[in-house]
């Protein structure tokens, strides 16, 4: 019985960003999901996915390159607790 996972088809320029940022990394680096989403936007400032969406897309190449990732992409006023 063949069962294949569905994944979300995403525009393949958006992946092309995420392979190019990533391709100055070698396996074993660790990434910033922040310096990722700048350079991403850098790149490409018309780009209108979400820092989520992109992340999503950044750990998902990165830990098939065996690379590790560093989730350093919140302001640190969303980092904070909610109280309220």
């Amino acid at each position: 019985m063949n069962v294949a996972a569905e994944l979300p088809v995403t525009d393949p320029t958006v992946q092309d960003l995420v392979s190019s940022a990533l391709s100055k990394f070698r396996a074993g680096d660790t990434i910033s999901t922040r310096a990722m989403l700048d350079a991403i936007r850098q790149t490409d400032p018309a780009c209108e996915d979400s820092d989520d969406r992109l992340v999503e897309l950044i750990v998902m190449a990165a830990v098939g390159k065996t690379m590790g990732v560093v989730f350093d992409h919140r302001s640190p006023d969303e980092r904070l607790p909610r109280l309220f």
